[in-house]
């Protein structure tokens, strides 16, 4: 398998995996201040700065939704597979877990 095919198979992968229901795994800021837990069954537990708190989430219509205390932040699940949140914050999948 050549490069440009290996590059077409990933970006197809990371497509699909977007596309699904439900996220899993951790997803970090560029600065660290920020990790966002996602478990498959709808929880994510925020961490900011040492703090941890638990919400859900749902993925719908390429976003996703956390919901905390009644108050829901509506995030951007971009293709690449990263997480557009607010004030131009992007998550990216941490791949150490």
């Amino acid at each position: 398998m050549n490069i440009r095919q290996t590059c077409i198979v990933v970006g197809l992968v990371w497509l699909l995996a977007a596309c699904g229901k439900n996220l899993d795994g951790v997803y970090k800021d560029d600065l660290g201040l920020q990790k966002y837990e996602f478990q498959g069954n709808g929880t994510v537990y925020v961490s900011t700065m040492g703090v941890t708190r638990e919400a859900t989430y749902l993925v719908e219509d390429k976003k996703v939704k956390i919901t905390n205390d009644g108050e829901t932040i509506i995030y951007d699940l971009n293709e690449d597979g990263t997480i557009k949140g607010p004030l131009g914050m992007t998550l990216r999948p941490d791949p150490v877990k």
